[in-house]
């Protein structure tokens, strides 16, 4: 009994994070105050933790506040993890996502043997659900980074197309920024724009904030991007003929991802096609051959 009602606490505790980190998505980020009203509506607002707070981590801040102390004193183990974070838009806190991982390890092993105890041996239940607890956050916070980078693969050429026209219109380059980024719906790739913006308010150089940009989103076209206007801005190449160039690269790169995918389709589809399909139809077919055959119905003509 004992058992069941502490599987049912933990159960609790990791619906509650995973239903809150899952909010960001669902409802948006927050529109936040930044230097020169960089959003067009809303009042400006003040958040403790940087340019923008998902409702998720703001969910989360009085928790955050007490594992802030923790955080400094271990850093280099979480390193990773805070790298791992930050490139799928913060979801939560670094010490949010270990104490999560630890309810998922201690939550897999209660939950297998409340539930299977009886159908299963229980070592054999104990070292599976411990795997499952172990790499059942990884895989959760790896695929809410291969999301966030397909949105903003996708967002990324025609997001430079509109600087390109700011910049050919006369704008700076940060000013284009503050103009794409205030026009536009909140996403991602606006979001990641406004840090950049919000970094260049705030005393860092613009190549830095590039760079840093770069480093958030961990995309090979961020990377493409960032060097192309860190060399434009060194060389003194004009900057709306390398924003052009930039973007037709990355819309060439996307249609090369596209026919790459098309081609692996018929491979990838090869397996269903086997598993599923293919006995499917030979039970069709070889089914009332096979019956007439057991019931001595079929004269071969011996």
């Amino acid at each position: 009994m004992g058992a069941i009602i502490l599987a049912a606490l933990l159960l609790g505790m990791g619906i509650y994070i995973i239903i809150y980190s899952f909010r960001s998505e669902i409802f948006g980020a927050d529109q936040t105050h930044l230097p020169g009203n960089i959003f067009a509506e809303g009042q400006p607002r003040a958040e403790p933790e940087g340019i923008y707070v998902n409702r998720s981590q703001r969910s989360f801040l009085p928790l955050t506040r007490q594992f802030k102390p923790w955080e400094r004193r271990i850093p280099l183990p979480l390193e990773g993890m805070k790298k791992k974070l930050v490139k799928a838009g913060s979801p939560m806190g670094a010490m949010e996502f270990l104490a999560f991982k630890v309810l998922s390890l201690a939550g897999a092993p209660i939950l297998g043997l409340t539930f299977l105890g009886a159908q299963l041996p229980k070592e054999t239940i104990l070292i599976s659900s411990l795997l499952i607890g172990f790499f059942l956050p990884e895989l959760w916070l790896r695929n809410k980074i291969k999301a966030r980078q397909l949105r903003i693969r996708r967002d990324l050429p025609s997001i430079i197309d509109l600087l390109n026209l700011c910049v050919g219109g006369g704008l700076d380059f940060m000013l284009a920024v503050n103009r794409v980024v205030r026009d536009l719906k909140p996403c991602d790739l606006t979001r990641e724009l406004a840090e950049v913006y919000r970094e260049t308010q705030i005393g860092k150089t613009r190549r830095e904030a590039l760079k840093n940009f770069a480093s958030r989103v961990d995309l090979p076209e961020a990377h493409s991007f960032v060097r192309t206007l860190v060399q434009a801005d060194r060389m003194g190449t004009p900057l709306a003929e390398a924003l052009s160039m930039q973007a037709e690269e990355m819309r060439t790169r996307r249609f090369q991802n596209g026919e790459s995918m098309a081609l692996k389709a018929p491979i990838k589809l090869l397996f269903p096609l086997f598993a599923f399909i293919l006995p499917v139809v030979l039970i069709i077919v070889a089914a009332p051959i096979l019956l007439e055959f057991l019931r001595g119905g079929i004269n071969f003509g011996l």
